[in-house]
């Protein structure tokens, strides 16, 4: 009869159906001093932006006491706002949460009354963040919550570590929200609070994922490809534009440059003064510059590679430097210590694995030697370039970039 009665006098508080909100707490963002609010706007922004453009509706985005809130319209698919804001930087966690009462005995009705399905469920928790001018304190509001919940016939074991069931409660601006779900976010810094930066894009597995790493630092992110057609096929840029399309899904726009790379790798090899081995290494003087070129265009203020220390041929040390001592502009290299294994997991984690491994015909595979120099130095690159009209090869190569919007 106990709870029977309970139940009945709670049901009055929740006849209504309740308001839902949006919840997203941020990253590292709060660790950011006199910054903070920099960041946290930038946040905010790329929120609205987003979900207005996904999903058609204005959405009022507010900030307060380290959460940003967002009421959200009656019916929303709430798996459809998941997949967009679990992809946004700068997100440690988020939820969907009910309006509740400031009244704790209120709000424990109300709690029950939308609990989900407990089939699965043999245990639960009530976790509380809640601000200062409450007046009980988070472990007080659990424990009263938690009771309410028993009393009125959850039926359900506590458990305070690795629950099946968390009840999700925050108190703040003299409202309070609830849930039953937590969903992580993609972490790090917010779109564009880091400057802009070019991507050398490749379909291979390491640059997309380079891209994602320094695009997850905040980094507003360009993208240049080169290309060999006719002797690679059109099979590498639908591969490419597909693989900028998913990087731009993380809440960014970008546009991707286009450059044939043809006319100057079959100067290269037919320069009987450059001996084959080199060419790898010159090919890549000639990328890093014309990068730069975009670079110049776009406003950024670095590049991104996918290197990886001692993966390949042009990655040694001595080439590394070789390659890179034709660059002016800093060179971002976000794998140079990961194992291949390392790489693979993140590929598959943000979904560019499986378009990075199909079978593709490489640019810079293409009149490459078998046994490419090891340990080339900058003097002997420099005095090889001299039998090379760099500047007209890089003018007519530029000439033929093409840009796509993203």
């Amino acid at each position: 009869m106990v709870l029977v009665c309970n139940f009945n006098i709670f049901s009055q508080f929740c006849q209504m159906s309740l308001a839902k909100y949006l919840i997203v707490h941020y990253h590292e963002l709060g660790l950011k001093g006199n910054n903070k609010d920099f960041f946290v706007k930038k946040l905010v922004k790329t929120l609205r932006d987003r979900l207005n453009s996904e999903f058609s509706l204005t959405h009022s985005v507010k900030h307060s006491i380290g959460r940003i809130y967002i009421p959200l319209e009656e019916g929303v698919d709430e798996e459809a706002y998941a997949r967009v804001v679990g992809r946004i930087f700068g997100i440690r966690y988020f939820g969907f949460y009910f309006a509740g009462d400031l009244d704790v005995e209120k709000l424990g009705a109300q709690i029950f009354e939308n609990l989900p399905d407990l089939d699965a469920v043999a245990t639960f928790r009530v976790k509380c963040k809640r601000s200062q001018l409450y007046p009980l304190n988070s472990s007080q509001v659990e424990r009263e919550l938690g009771a309410i919940l028993l009393r009125t016939g959850i039926d359900k074991k506590v458990k305070m570590e690795a629950a099946d069931l968390v009840v999700q409660v925050e108190i703040f601006n003299e409202m309070a929200f609830f849930s039953f779900k937590r969903y992580e976010g993609a972490g790090g810094l917010p779109v564009a609070s880091g400057g802009r930066l070019l991507s050398l894009i490749s379909t291979g597995i390491d640059s997309p994922v380079a891209s994602y790493l320094m695009m997850r630092r905040g980094a507003k992110v360009y993208f240049v490809h080169f290309h060999s057609y006719p002797y690679t096929d059109e099979v590498e840029v639908e591969n490419v534009k597909k693989l900028v399309k998913i990087l731009c899904d993380f809440g960014v726009s970008a546009k991707l440059y286009l450059i044939p790379l043809t006319k100057i790798q079959e100067t290269i090899a037919k320069t009987l003064e450059i001996p084959a081995k080199y060419r790898v290494v010159l090919y890549r003087r000639m990328m890093i510059r014309l990068s730069e070129m975009v670079a110049r265009k776009v406003k950024a203020k670095g590049l991104i590679t996918g290197d990886s220390f001692g993966q390949v041929a042009s990655q040694t040390t001595e080439n590394m430097y070789a390659i890179r001592e034709a660059a002016s502009l800093p060179i971002y290299s976000p794998l140079i210590a990961f194992d291949k294994e390392d790489v693979v997991n993140v590929a598959e984690k943000i979904g560019t694995f499986e378009i990075s491994r199909l079978p593709c015909k490489d640019t810079c595979a293409m009149f490459s030697p078998k046994h490419p120099v090891l340990d080339a130095n900058p003097y002997d690159v420099r005095e090889l370039e001299k039998f090379l009209d760099i500047d007209g090869l890089l003018v007519e190569a530029y000439e033929g970039v093409e840009i796509l919007d993203f």
